[in-house]
C-alpha cells in the first residue's frame, strides 16, 4: 500500500469508506486496486463497443424489440415478434412526443398495463421545457436507469485520462435531490438530476478515489434548496485546499451557487469563525446537521481570510482565490448554457472548463465527450452504440421515410443529421430535436458535434433564428458593454413582439458590474451601437427582411438584478428543479406570466434607428434585378 494512498483515504469523511479506514493497509490497497481495475474495465469496454457499431447495434434492437413486443405501442405496428432491422425500419414509423402522449398521460393516471415497455415505468421525468417553454414527462425503468449510471460512470475514467492526479483532492458539486410528487395515478415524477443522485446505482457508488466529494450525502439529499446550498458552500470552505474541481450539473446553477456566496459570505464566515452551522440556513434537518458536524471546526483565521475575499471591491477570479489548487470548472456550458461562459471566466480567473461530459437528456443518456477537457467550442460526442439504437435523417431531405433514415453505421463526415433514438424504455424512432454533425470516427462509431435544436427559437417571417444564432448576436451585443462600460451579460431571454406591426424581436437583458446591477444609464448612441451589431450577427434571411420591412427593428429591454432569479423562482413554483432549470432563451408571446415579470422589471428600453446592411449576395441581386 502506497503511504500517499492511505494519506488520502484518510481525509475522506463518507461514513462507508471510514469503516474501510480502520481496516488495514491490505484493504486499503485493494480498495485502490480494484478502482485501478475498473477504470480499465470501463475504457476497454468503450474500445470494444465503438469498433463494432453495426453489430452492437443490431444486438440492442433485437433485444428491445423482443423484451417490449408486448406492448399497446409496438402491437400497434403489427411487427409479429419481428426483431430485425429491415422489418423494424419497414412497419414502425418516426415518432415525436404527439405520438406517446397517449400512452405517457395512462401512466400517469395509474394503468399498469405494458404500454410502452414491457419494465414497470419507475418514475416519469420532465424535460426542462427549454424549448416551447412546456415540459414533457419521459418513462424510466430500472434498466433505463442502469444504462445512464453506465455512461455516467465511463466519463470519469476518460476525464482521469485528460487530467491526472484528480485522487490527490475532492470536487465540490452543487447537486440536489429535491423532492419530486406523485401523479394521480402515483407514478413518481421527478427531474433526471433527482432521479439520479436517489438512485440506488449512485447512492452505493464504489470506491472513486478522484470523486470525493466536499458534501456527505445527505446535504445532497437534502429537500431545501437554500440548506443544501449554505451547506455545501460551508463545507467547501472548510476544505478549500483540497477542491481540486468545482461545478454544477448546469452553468446557471453554479452561477446562482456564487450568488449565493455574494449574499450569504458574512453568516458563513462567521460559522467558519465559530465551528458552528447556521441556525437560520440549517433548521429543519437533523440528518443534514448530523452530517454536516464532522466537517465543523472553529477557525477564526480561515473565516478572516475569507472575508477579506469577499470585501474586495471586484468578485472577479473569486473562485481561484477562495479555491487556490481548483484545477477546473465542471460544469455544462453548451446550447443554452453557453451564454454563462464569460461570467464564469470572469469568477474563475479563466480556469479551463468542463464544459460537458455527456450527450444527455431527460430521454436518455446517450453519448460521452472523449476529449472532456477541450474548448467549449471543439465539444464533440461518441454516442455509445450499446445504450439506444440510434436512426438519423439527413438535414438535406425533408423526407423521413426509410429510404433517407440511415445507422450509426452509414453515416457521411461532414454531413449534419437529425438524431433519432429508440430505447428500452419505451421511446421508438422518437425525434429528440437535435441537430448533429459528423466531425470524425472513433474507432468505427461515429464522432458528433451539436449544431442546434431542430425548431427555431424565433421567426417573424421567412426568418428562422436558432439558438446559435441568438447567442451569436446577443454575445455580440453584449460585449461591446463590457469593452466600453465593464458590464457583463448575467442573464438574457428573448421573443417576438407581435403587437408592432411587422413584429420584431426583443432582447431582454440583465447587465451587472462588479458594484451593482444596471439601473438604466447606458447612453442611447451605444445601445444603438448595440442593435446594430446584434442584426448584423442574425442570418442574411434576417437582414434581408429586415430591410424589405418584413421585421420591425431590434429592441433591447434592460431589466434590474434579480428578474431572472424571479423567473427562475416562477420555474420552481411549477415544479421544475434548481438542478435542472435552464433559462428559456425564447419566451412565446403567450408566455404572459413570464413576459409581465420582464416587464415589471424593466429599467430601460431602446429600439434600434437604422437598418444593418444587406448581406452582400442579397444587395448584388438587387442591384442586378434594378
Amino acid at each position: 500500500m502506497k503511504v500517499k494512498e492511505a494519506l488520502l483515504l484518510k481525509k475522506t469523511e463518507g461514513r462507508r469508506i471510514t469503516k474501510v479506514e480502520e481496516s488495514d493497509d491490505s484493504k486499503l490497497a485493494m480498495l485502490f486496486e480494484k478502482w485501478r481495475e475498473s477504470e480499465r474495465n470501463y475504457l476497454q469496454y468503450l474500445e470494444e463497443v465503438t469498433s463494432d457499431p453495426r453489430g452492437e447495434q443490431e444486438k440492442l434492437l433485437e433485444h428491445i424489440l423482443r423484451k417490449n413486443a408486448s406492448t399497446h405501442y409496438l402491437q400497434q405496428f403489427r411487427l409479429n415478434g419481428a426483431t430485425d432491422v429491415n422489418t423494424f425500419r419497414q412497419l414502425m414509423p418516426v415518432s415525436d412526443y404527439d405520438s406517446i402522449c397517449p400512452f405517457i398521460e395512462r401512466i400517469a393516471e395509474g394503468d399498469k398495463a405494458p404500454l410502452l415497455s414491457a419494465d414497470p415505468v419507475t418514475e416519469l421525468l420532465p424535460s426542462s421545457g427549454t424549448t416551447g417553454g412546456v415540459s414533457k414527462l419521459f418513462p424510466v425503468t430500472e434498466e433505463d436507469k442502469n444504462l445512464r449510471f453506465l455512461i455516467w460512470s465511463m466519463s470519469r475514467p476518460v476525464l482521469n485520462k485528460y487530467l491526472p492526479g484528480l485522487e490527490q483532492g475532492k470536487c465540490t458539486f452543487f447537486y440536489f435531490a429535491l423532492p419530486g410528487w406523485k401523479t394521480k395515478g402515483g407514478v413518481l415524477r421527478q427531474s433526471a438530476v433527482t432521479s439520479f443522485v436517489l438512485s440506488r446505482n449512485f447512492r452505493q457508488r464504489p470506491f472513486d478515489p478522484t470523486y470525493r466529494l466536499t458534501s456527505p450525502d445527505e446535504v445532497i439529499l437534502s429537500q431545501n434548496h437554500e440548506e443544501s446550498t449554505y451547506c455545501h458552500l460551508l463545507c467547501a470552505l472548510l476544505q478549500r485546499e483540497e477542491v481540486l474541481r468545482l461545478g454544477d450539473i448546469y452553468a446557471s446553477g453554479l452561477m446562482r451557487a456564487i450568488q449565493n456566496l455574494i449574499d450569504w459570505w458574512p453568516e458563513i464566515c462567521e460559522d467558519v469563525a465559530k465551528g458552528t452551522l447556521s441556525e437560520s440556513k440549517v433548521h429543519n434537518s437533523t440528518a443534514v446537521r448530523e452530517a454536516v458536524q464532522p466537517y465543523l471546526r472553529a477557525d477564526p483565521e480561515l473565516a478572516e481570510f475569507i472575508r477579506q475575499e469577499c470585501l474586495k471591491k471586484s468578485w472577479g477570479g473569486i473562485i481561484r482565490r477562495l479555491w487556490p489548487n481548483c484545477k477546473v470548472v465542471d460544469t455544462v456550458c453548451t446550447g443554452p448554457m453557453a451564454a454563462y461562459i464569460p461570467i464564469l471566466n470572469h469568477y474563475s480567473d479563466n480556469l479551463p472548463l468542463i464544459c460537458s461530459q455527456l450527450y444527455a437528456a431527460s430521454e436518455g443518456y446517450f453519448g460521452l465527450n472523449l476529449n472532456p477537457t477541450c474548448l467549449p467550442g471543439e465539444i464533440c460526442y461518441t454516442l455509445l452504440p450499446t445504450i439506444a439504437y440510434y436512426e438519423f435523417i439527413p438535414i438535406s431531405t425533408e423526407a423521413d421515410d426509410a429510404e433517407t433514415i440511415l445507422d450509426l453505421s452509414s453515416l457521411q463526415e461532414s454531413q449534419e443529421y437529425e438524431l433519432l433514438v429508440t430505447t428500452v424504455s419505451g421511446l421508438c424512432r422518437f425525434r429528440i430535436g437535435d441537430v448533429l454533425k459528423v466531425v470524425g470516427f472513433y474507432n468505427a462509431t461515429p464522432i458528433f458535434q451539436f449544431v442546434r435544436r431542430i425548431k427555431a427559437l424565433l421567426t417573424v417571417d421567412t426568418d428562422k433564428t436558432d439558438e446559435i444564432d441568438l447567442l451569436r448576436a446577443v454575445n455580440t451585443a453584449a460585449k461591446l458593454l463590457q469593452d466600453k462600460l465593464r458590464l457583463r451579460l448575467q442573464d438574457f431571454t428573448s421573443t417576438v413582439d407581435v403587437s408592432t406591426a411587422p413584429p420584431h424581436y426583443v432582447f431582454f437583458l440583465e447587465l451587472r458590474n462588479d458594484e451593482q446591477s444596471v439601473e438604466g444609464n447606458i447612453p442611447a448612441e451605444l445601445l444603438e451601437e448595440c442593435c446594430t451589431l446584434g442584426e448584423l450577427s442574425l442570418s442574411a434571411i434576417y437582414r434581408r427582411n429586415r430591410a424589405h420591412k418584413r421585421i420591425g427593428s431590434l429592441e433591447l429591454r434592460m431589466v434590474r438584478k434579480g428578474t431572472f432569479d424571479r423567473l427562475a423562482q416562477l420555474a420552481f413554483g411549477r415544479g421544475c428543479t434548481p438542478a435542472q432549470y435552464k433559462t428559456v432563451r425564447a419566451l412565446d408571446p403567450k408566455q404572459s406570466a413570464q413576459l409581465e415579470i420582464l416587464a415589471d422589471g424593466l429599467v430601460q428600453q431602446y429600439t434600434c434607428k437604422s437598418c444593418p446592411p444587406l448581406p452582400l449576395s442579397y444587395a448584388d441581386a438587387s442591384i442586378l434585378a434594378s
